[in-house]
């Protein structure tokens, strides 16, 4: 990934402020944001193919292990009623 933080050119910004002055019609301001959003789209970086592993492994086994919790402490209260309820 790139340790390069780019800010927005002036001229977008420029742009947007011209353009919020101008008070364009719908059709203009739709235009407007998909080409800024596709500009900002542009500066995104992708991952390696080995970052994008590791990154689903981390993903895979905070999951795994969310669901290891939920499931201990669904037993503990299921149990915990029972044993309140049930009287046995």
């Amino acid at each position: 990934m790139s340790d390069v933080y780019e800010a927005p050119s002036e001229d977008v910004v420029e742009q947007a402020k011209a353009d919020k002055a101008a008070k364009r019609n719908v059709f203009a301001r739709i235009v407007l944001f998909f080409n800024q959003v596709i500009g900002e789209l542009k500066k995104v970086t992708r991952p390696t193919w080995k970052e994008l592993v590791n990154y689903t492994g981390v993903v895979l086994a905070f999951v795994t292990i969310v669901m290891i919790v939920i499931t201990l402490l669904d037993f503990a209260f299921g149990w915990a009623v029972k044993f309140a309820f049930a009287g046995n």
